[in-house]
């Protein structure tokens, strides 16, 4: 199904769900467009939870609150899961503005999108939208995630504002065409405005405070399943390259030993990347000679099973994935898609194991003078399985014209599992565990970052209008925020924009496959 048949699918479904309840209760739909469903009795739950949990002191609260919605987006880092431990990623709105900074900067200088975009979008708020930017057999993980994390967010500005006295008038959930969709507490305005500004802070930062514990919640669960073997690489397919190594359909692949290095396999990325390392990529000569032989630890049928093969099964040589068009390579009759496997001249017989062996050997050649412009190699290469060899006439370096030319480009070779078949990265995928834990993070964390922005009128927008009212006064106040909100904003829009071009989303949802 292509995206524009997807699309349709979702119009179709939100027509389909919006006569339904139309017929049933018109009031819940507007233009069929939005749908709405608020309730005074949800108001009165969320009233008497606050009132059963009111054990903690408010300026207490009010400093837990405040320093969760400050390590959000706007502390130096923030902890993030990462294979066996923890990484950390700088701030939210730190990364916004370097990132739109650099690229912009890259545009004035006569950088292409395309170039600029890997930097760009790096702050991209890309929407989840099953079947376009994410596969459909994960949508019952972000479903989940997003109805906790939603319901905890809104939950908390009311318990807020009943604690502090603040009436609260409805609450309910809204949806515009499935993917706009959330909940929503509406306290008296009237009394929200005057109320001091301590309790004001505390209503605004709640929500998002809320989604960061969960979010810190899900990194220490995370943290606890991994050391207790809940992660690993599952087989969740089988090609020929592949079942020739012994792996099964359904086998958990849990470490990896061999060429000196022995790591544990979290997640499928951790498993091509040790291979990767293991072949000599991304840049340098393999770990091991052919005939060693590379262990995988293996779960399977509840037992753990030691799995090997030699090191040559994932010496596959070097996959041409582009290549510089009129280049030395290019004239020979080299092409994208070929596999270089050897290189003959220039003071030896060089066999390529892997992309990284590649670059290796003519970093050696070029910085040894071991050829010069004009002299002549003999490459070979794998085309459609089948062996062939091209004599390539070395051209100038355009960066040095004395030293020689073989027109490649460094990152247009491919890595192994994500460019061979051997080990392909579309057969692994990560464990339910990990899905389920890694979606319940980045969902809360990214609900957390993106309504902690100072852009009204989300919550940051709504506290920093509170707080600068109270300095500036409210004419003051206003034009600032909104003029903050316009900037960032665009800077938000801009980004992901970078971000769909890039498609950097694809390999961030790749991980969680």
């Amino acid at each position: 199904m292509d995206a524009l048949e997807t699309l349709a699918v979702y119009v179709v479904s939100w027509l389909a769900v919006a006569l339904a309840l139309y017929a049933i209760r018109r009031d819940l739909v507007k233009g069929f467009i939005l749908i709405m469903w608020s309730s005074e009795g949800a108001a009165r739950l969320i009233k008497r939870a606050a009132e059963r949990l009111s054990f903690v002191p408010l300026r207490v609260y009010l400093a837990v609150v405040l320093a969760l919605f400050l390590l959000s987006a706007y502390s130096p880092y923030f902890p993030i899961p990462a294979g066996t431990g923890v990484a950390y990623m700088p701030g939210f709105l730190y990364i916004l503005l370097r990132s739109t900074y650099q690229a912009l900067a890259g545009l004035l200088h006569g950088a292409s999108v395309q170039e600029v975009a890997v930097v760009g979008g790096q702050a991209a708020a890309v929407p989840l939208l099953p079947g376009i930017t994410i596969p459909w057999d994960q949508l019952p993980y972000i479903a989940l995630a997003i109805i906790v994390g939603v319901a905890l967010h809104e939950f908390m500005h009311g318990y807020a504002a009943a604690r502090h006295g603040i009436g609260l008038k409805s609450a309910g959930v809204f949806s515009a065409f499935f993917v706009l969709s959330g909940a929503f507490v509406e306290p008296d305005e009237e009394q929200l405005k005057s109320s001091p500004l301590g309790a004001r802070v505390a209503v605004f930062a709640s929500g998002v405070a809320a989604n960061v514990v969960l979010a810190l919640l899900a990194l220490a669960v995370y943290l606890a399943g991994v050391h207790a073997g809940l992660g690993g690489a599952v087989v969740a397919g089988i090609n020929p390259a592949t079942a020739q190594l012994g792996l099964r359909q359904s086998d958990v692949v849990v470490a990896v030993n061999g060429c000196g290095i022995s790591a544990d396999v979290v997640v499928p990325d951790q498993l091509l990347a040790t291979l990767n390392a293991m072949a000599g990529n991304p840049v340098g000569a393999p770990l091991c000679s052919p005939n060693q032989t590379i262990t995988l630890v293996v779960k399977r049928g509840g037992e753990l099973v030691d799995v090997g093969f030699p090191a040559e099964s994932i010496y596959v040589g070097a996959p041409l994935t582009r290549l510089i068009y009129g280049g030395p390579m290019y004239d020979a009759g080299i092409r994208p898609g070929d596999i270089v496997t050897a290189i003959y001249g220039c003071g030896g017989a060089y066999r390529i194991y892997s992309s990284g062996q590649l670059i290796s050997v003519i970093q050696n050649i070029v910085a040894s003078g071991l050829c010069r412009p004009g002299d002549r190699v003999v490459v070979g290469i794998l085309r459609d399985g089948k062996a062939e060899n091209y004599t390539v006439t070395l051209g100038h370096n355009p960066d040095n014209y004395s030293r020689p030319f073989f027109g490649i480009y460094t990152d247009g070779l491919g890595q192994l599992g994500f460019d061979t078949s051997v080990f392909a990265a579309s057969l692994f995928a990560n464990t339910q565990f990990v899905k389920f834990v890694m979606w319940f993070f980045l969902i809360n964390f990214g609900l957390a970052l993106i309504n902690a922005l100072p852009i009204y009128p989300l919550d940051g927008g709504l506290l920093a209008l509170a707080v600068l009212e109270r300095y500036l006064g409210k004419d003051v106040a206003r034009y600032t925020v909104y003029g903050v909100t316009a900037v960032l904003a665009a800077f938000l829009v801009f980004d992901s924009a970078l971000g769909f071009v890039s498609g950097i989303y694809n390999q961030i949802f790749s991980l969680l496959r």
